[in-house]
């Protein structure tokens, strides 16, 4: 398996994951997207995706659903909306809908900062996104925003990625 731009990112998720499991917190997994080989004889020369994937985690915590994607960016200032495909919103959403927590993940590699993007903050920006689109100042969320509306993330109590701390007092401030 080859290097990907989100390896080091996904690693410490993956290893959040497992402390989550271990001190029996949350129960989270990695979602695989189904690929198909390309062969040549019997070698696999390529591969390509058979379908779109739905979000890259999904899991439980305290007994609600959660669903959640890692994205990076390398911009300082602020989080380009381009990151995020249609059909990842469309998940998010009908997930919430059904009583699921949904989220983004959001690494500044330059800055070394994660954030949590929860999804009723993400939808806001999303809406305006899809209705000023081409326009200027619409396809992005400025860092100033994670700053005060998101969770910055960071490590705790032997969790390297804390990323569901706090999750309760968000959900329940925004009366789904």
């Amino acid at each position: 398996m080859g290097y990907h731009k989100g390896d080091m990112f996904e690693e410490l998720i993956n290893r959040s994951n497992i402390v989550y499991k271990r001190k029996e917190i949350a129960l989270v997994q990695k979602v695989s997207t189904p690929m198909k080989p390309i062969r040549r004889g019997k070698e696999i020369v390529s591969a390509y995706y058979e379908e779109k994937s739905t979000l890259d985690y999904i899991g439980l915590y305290k007994g609600v659903p959660i669903a959640f994607d890692a994205k990076e960016t390398k911009e300082e200032n602020r989080f380009p909306l381009n990151n995020i495909q249609e059909h990842q919103i469309e998940f998010m959403e009908n997930w919430y809908k059904h009583g699921g927590i949904a989220f983004l993940l959001v690494n500044f590699t330059k800055l070394e900062k994660v954030f949590r993007l929860d999804w009723w903050i993400l939808s806001w920006y999303w809406k305006k996104y899809q209705e000023n689109k081409g326009k200027r100042g619409f396809g992005s969320i400025s860092l100033d925003e994670f700053e005060s509306s998101c969770k910055k993330l960071k490590s705790r109590d032997g969790i390297m990625l804390d990323y569901l701390e706090g999750i309760e007092s968000e959900e329940t401030k925004n009366n789904r």
